[in-house]
């Protein structure tokens, strides 16, 4: 006879847990091997392990994005170069990089050549931190010379990379704008697009935007990467699904829809992006509810097939043996 096994293997997990048979949906067996599985059942204990999530299938106001890779610059006119405007050596440094300062705070003492001058100190010329140090004491500066950045970080720009596509053509200054950090995904920054640079450069191929946000707390460092999404659409309600309910790759994406514990794999198209919704073309109809969490592991949920062949002639109950 033919036995169908479902299991689920999950290295996360403290201990395996595994799929209960459910019923053959059509995945077929898969003599000597197994394959993923696209039907299923989970337990109730499966389902509490897995920390399943779900998000219903709805229809809600998405704005199309331009999506694109981007950084954390330091705005420029709040940022400050300190130089000496003459030459002589540094004797004293009273802040080190990194650390926040204050406007009027002495910075740096310096020694001028000339014999019988008095010592002159630098001071901080805005809030902010210190971003770069470029001399230390006992190095003879020149007329110019800087010492050390500073920066302001209660305002910061969002520098994207935008590759040479038309959507370029839908990106405008004002529009809105979220930018989501690598380092942190669920902290996102609201922001407008301030500039686009249009002249495209050579070698990476791309167009830079530029949008301006507002980090009070001043906690957001110059140089981090992350995603900018920049709004370019309007308001029309689509059906969508958060945008963690989808795994795949570009062209091959699916879901997991579940109904109380059967759970089945469904392909689907996406359409408009938002910043924390897809829009679905194909797939998946209003009112069904999708995986959000615990969806990555039903990946490794396979179906397996052991064959057990009774014999099918079957011995009489003779004793073949010489008796003597």
């Amino acid at each position: 006879m033919k036995k169908i096994i479902l299991s689920l293997a999950l290295a996360s997990l403290s201990g395996a847990a595994y799929a209960s048979p459910g019923h053959d949906h059509g995945e077929g067996a898969f003599a000597g091997g197994s394959a993923p599985a696209t039907h299923f059942e989970l337990t109730g204990q499966q389902y509490q392990n897995l920390q399943i999530k779900t998000a219903p299938v709805q229809r809600v106001p998405m704005q199309k994005t331009a999506d694109m890779l981007a950084f954390t610059e330091l705005l420029p006119e709040r940022s400050a170069a300190i130089s000496s405007h003459f030459e002589g050596k540094i004797t004293e440094i009273n802040i080190q990089i990194g650390q926040p300062v204050i406007k009027g705070q002495p910075l740096v003492t310096l020694q001028p050549v000339n014999v019988g001058t008095q010592p002159v100190t630098l001071y901080a010329p805005l809030d902010g931190f210190v971003v770069g140090l470029d001399r230390g004491i006992g190095e003879i500066v020149q007329s110019g010379d800087d010492v050390m950045h500073l920066g302001d970080p209660s305002q910061m720009l969002v520098k994207g990379l935008l590759y040479e596509t038309p959507i370029i053509q839908d990106v405008k200054v004002g529009q809105r704008i979220d930018f989501h950090l690598d380092i942190a995904p669920d902290q996102h920054f609201e922001g407008i697009v301030q500039r686009i640079n249009r002249v495209i450069d050579p070698v990476q191929r791309t167009f830079s935007i530029y949008a301006l946000i507002d980090t009070p707390k001043g906690d957001l460092l110059p140089g981090l990467q992350g995603l900018m999404e920049v709004f370019t659409g309007d308001n029309a309600p689509v059906i969508a699904i958060p945008k963690r309910a989808v795994l795949g790759e570009i062209g091959a994406n699916f879901v997991y829809v579940i109904d109380g514990k059967e759970v089945r794999k469904q392909d689907v198209t996406i359409g408009a992006r938002s910043g924390y919704h897809l829009e679905i073309t194909d797939g998946l109809e209003e009112g069904e509810h999708v995986v959000i969490q615990g969806n990555y592991q039903l990946q490794y949920i396979t179906v397996s097939a052991e064959h057990h062949h009774d014999d099918e002639d079957h011995e009489d109950d003779h004793d073949h043996s010489d008796k003597h």
